[in-house]
């Protein structure tokens, strides 16, 4: 039977008891409550969580949203965030890292048991999509220097120092090789694999790998590799300044 693992990021103890009783009672299985987003993150050395709940205002030197950002970096777990009063600044701030669900101080109960319902119910949706069938059909040959990428209805070379960046596209990714632009059939993450031993490559964000010898730029928030604009997570900023000089 699946119980689910659930994070509690939440610096007030009372609304964290309160939080942890409430997963106790649905039948889950509450870790923390965590009071800042430092312990909630170094607690995935110690066992991944299946959601995490997590005030937007937290103690210690990051807040809700850059503790999602550093841990959606790890594991994918969908985050239901929540708030007391945020302004529109710090809301479209959190809505970048594509949360499962808001939820405002106080919340109900009712709420509070749909949101986990539905996130829950929407991560085992993507991940049942992303597992392999019964009988996988192979999307791509990789060798020492190239890969054999299954598109349409043929096997297509790529020379992995050809590639300039690969997007996340639903359940595909879109490949830029040279001056083309090409859908693949597998997930961005699946296709990662081929490229996780090359140090030239690396995700730059939930969306984007790049091939860190064909930046042009690199700005606060995004980089570029010609005119394609890729958005970059900050916490991922000193990594790649440390990868491009190994390169």
């Amino acid at each position: 039977m699946f119980i689910p693992y659930i994070y509690i990021v939440e610096d007030d103890p009372i609304i964290g008891a309160d939080l942890t009783d409430r997963l106790q009672e649905m039948g889950h299985q509450a870790a923390g409550p965590f009071a800042d987003g430092e312990s909630a993150y170094e607690h995935l050395s110690v066992r991944a969580p299946d959601l995490i709940i997590m005030d937007i205002q937290l103690e210690g030197a990051w807040d809700g949203i850059e503790t999602a950002r550093r841990i959606m970096a790890k594991c994918a777990a969908p985050i239901i965030f929540l708030t007391s009063n945020s302004d529109d600044a710090t809301f479209k701030e959190a809505k970048a890292t594509l949360p499962a669900a808001f939820l405002s101080k106080p919340f109900r109960g009712r709420d509070l048991k749909y949101s986990i319902e539905l996130a829950l119910s929407n991560r085992a949706k993507e991940t049942a999509s992303e597992a392999p069938s019964a009988q996988p059909e192979e999307q791509a040959y990789i060798l020492e220097d190239r890969l054999f990428v299954k598109i349409k209805d043929r096997w297509v070379r790529i020379l992995l120092q050809d590639i300039q960046w690969a997007e996340a596209d639903d359940y595909a990714c879109k490949v830029a090789v040279g001056d083309k632009e090409m859908f693949v059939g597998q997930t961005l993450g699946k296709f990662g694999e081929a490229l996780a031993a090359k140090p030239e490559f690396m995700r730059v964000h939930r969306s984007f790998i790049v091939n860190l010898k064909y930046v042009d730029q690199i700005g606060d928030m995004y980089l570029y590799i010609g005119r394609k604009q890729i958005p970059l997570s900050k916490t991922l900023k000193d990594e790649l300044f440390n990868r491009i000089q190994k390169i």
